[in-house]
């Protein structure tokens, strides 16, 4: 994750008020899919599913 400085987090926020009411509805619904996305990739990989590779004989 990468680190944020105070000057940075208040500038977004500064941004974030600008924004009409329906707008910041749709920053808020933005950050919450990110954040499941990054949740679900964290999980996945968590859950390593064993590989599968067919085996053929030649016989020996």
């Amino acid at each position: 994750m990468m680190a944020i400085s105070k000057q940075d987090t208040q500038a977004l926020i500064d941004k974030i008020r600008s924004l009409p009411t329906g707008r910041i509805a749709e920053v808020e619904d933005f950050v919450d899919f990110l954040k499941m996305q990054m949740e679900q990739q964290a999980t996945a990989r968590k859950i390593k599913k064993p590989l599968f590779f067919p085996v053929i004989s030649v016989g020996k």
